[in-house]
């Protein structure tokens, strides 16, 4: 049984002293850029709290944004170019997604009403833009979603 699951972006950062622009205060200038060999910028990994040994990896190009793990078996989550999406807890499957056209930016919650299980998220900018080719709108919207 998975007891935690976490996720990851694949990025690095440049910090230059005494750069111009970037914090004055600290005389620093941060250049954002994909880790050098990879191709995919985010990450959502589930790893046994029990051994520490990953037990499923879901990897996609758009950066991964905010998750949260339900009593029920599901993480949901989504990234930096809209789309929003319930893994299935053990095994990372994709149990369902929607494109919702901005970056989900922050954290999904979930909550109930009248017994029935309701899902909750905000859209708007996110991240920084590390994958050019990902053009999702800046829209600034709240989804609720029902559970069956």
């Amino acid at each position: 049984m998975m007891a935690t699951a976490n996720f990851e972006s694949e990025t690095a950062q440049a910090l230059t002293a005494g750069g111009q622009g970037g914090l004055a205060i600290y005389s620093l200038a941060a250049r954002h850029q994909l880790t050098p060999g990879t191709e995919n910028l985010g990450t959502v990994r589930a790893i046994s709290a029990e051994t520490g040994k990953t037990e499923w990896l879901y990897e996609q190009r758009a950066g991964t944004m905010s998750l949260a793990a339900t009593g029920g078996g599901l993480i949901f989550g989504g990234d930096s170019n809209g789309r929003f999406r319930a893994h299935d807890h053990d095994t990372g499957e994709i149990l369902w997604e929607v494109n919702l056209g901005s970056s989900v930016s922050g954290y999904p919650i979930t909550f109930a009403v009248d017994g029935k299980q309701y899902v909750a998220v905000n859209t708007g900018s996110g991240q920084v833009n590390l994958t050019p080719e990902l053009r999702p709108s800046r829209g600034t919207n709240v989804y609720v979603f029902a559970l069956p």
